[in-house]
């Protein structure tokens, strides 16, 4: 992270917390491998924490988006013991990365003809049996073998690939009762009757509560490590991770009439007195939940509302109801009441896009039970 962050403002991550979700998450899949996904520096949470966590929990697989980061996951796990596999969803893209794949033990997830077919070319040369995800596409239309290209891959032989799992990506799991999951679910198990002895990889963290005919071999969580979910019902078993904190800078009395922020957006109705954050939509915040009735917790748990346009660097709040206030004093945004999915409904967005801005450039704090116990288990 950049050491010109923020010092008015700190985010904390519960390392325990996630711990406590990832443990939960694995009781909810029987047999099946609970994976990680750690892709964007861990949702923004920071990868260099996050992982050694989780590998403390006894996970031992886990995917990235990019060759960037598994390479930062990989020199983060290199000091642990167990055994750890690292999968890369993008795989080798361009034409010559297999040999950097193969020299630093990476698993990619193949997800076409082209970079099947690099692949297995790549072994011939090297004449090994190389690993290898086949990410087949059932319906989510982004990433993936196309089902059109599907019998073609099957008419030919690849001996020279270890395919360790199949995988594919759920495309309505936030909906539990989307018709389009079934549908996917479908494609895998008739997908299965091509592969009898290789391990399926289909739930990600919404789909891990569809029920246990999703889980196959392996499951791959994301967001739901974090404490967030977009399935209402399971929501509230997931712990939360996140405390986002920032100082008053600036009090101040303002008249009946006058307004606050940009575009003139908030008029006071009465003689109010406001609170300047140093905290803005640069650090997170979404700039959408101004002037919702979104507020934060001052003096612990008394609630005074945003008021006015947040800018890039300050948003201001009501606290004309709280007494003796002092600049420097910490104020809270995010917390176990406030939620980001609050944040997202509000600004009409998705947990995941708030949680990943956040933490970008303010200083990050963790707690670090997780590292003093390293528990002698694999997922």
């Amino acid at each position: 992270m950049s050491s010109a962050f923020n010092t008015y403002s700190q985010l904390t991550v519960d390392l325990d917390a996630i711990a406590s979700n990832y443990q939960f998450l694995r009781s909810q899949v029987g047999t099946s491998l609970c994976a990680a996904v750690l892709k964007a520096d861990a949702y923004g949470c920071g990868i260099e924490a996050v992982a050694p966590a989780l590998y403390n929990s006894g996970c031992r697989h886990f995917f990235t988006a990019y060759t960037d980061e598994a390479i930062v996951l990989k020199n983060v796990l290199s000091s642990f013991q167990q055994k750890t596999f690292i999968y890369v969803l993008n795989g080798p893209y361009l034409k010559g990365w297999t040999d950097f794949y193969k020299q630093n033990n990476l698993i990619p997830v193949l997800n076409n003809l082209f970079e099947i077919e690099e692949w297995h070319a790549y072994a011939k040369i090297i004449d090994q049996r190389l690993p290898a995800i086949l990410h087949i596409n059932t319906g989510m239309n982004r990433h993936g073998l196309p089902l059109n290209d599907y019998q073609a891959f099957l008419n030919k032989d690849w001996p020279l690939i270890d395919w360790k799992f199949v995988m594919s990506h759920l495309s309505c799991s936030d909906q539990p009762n989307h018709p389009a999951n079934v549908k996917q679910l479908k494609s895998m198990q008739a997908i299965q009757k091509d592969f009898p002895k290789t391990p399926l990889c289909f739930a990600n963290s919404n789909g891990i509560f569809l029920g246990s005919n999703y889980h196959f071999n392996m499951v791959r969580p994301g967001i739901s490590l974090y404490g967030l979910n977009s399935v209402l019902e399971q929501r509230n078993k997931l712990a939360p991770t996140l405390e986002l904190k920032s100082r008053i800078v600036q009090i101040q009395d303002i008249k009946p009439g006058d307004y606050v922020g940009y575009s003139e957006s908030y008029q006071a109705k009465s003689p109010m007195r406001l609170a300047t954050l140093a905290i803005g939509y640069a650090d997170g915040v979404p700039w959408r939940i101004s002037n919702q009735g979104v507020y934060v917790h001052i003096k612990e748990n008394i609630k005074a509302p945003i008021v006015g346009r947040i800018s890039m660097d300050l948003m201001t709040i009501d606290i004309t109801h709280v007494s003796d206030v002092q600049v420097g004093e910490w104020v809270t945004l995010l917390d176990k009441v406030i939620s980001i999915d609050d944040w997202a409904n509000f600004a009409g967005t998705i947990n995941h896009e708030i949680l990943l801005k956040l933490g970008k450039r303010m200083r990050r704090n963790y707690n670090i039970d997780c590292y003093n116990q390293i528990e002698a288990v694999s997922c």
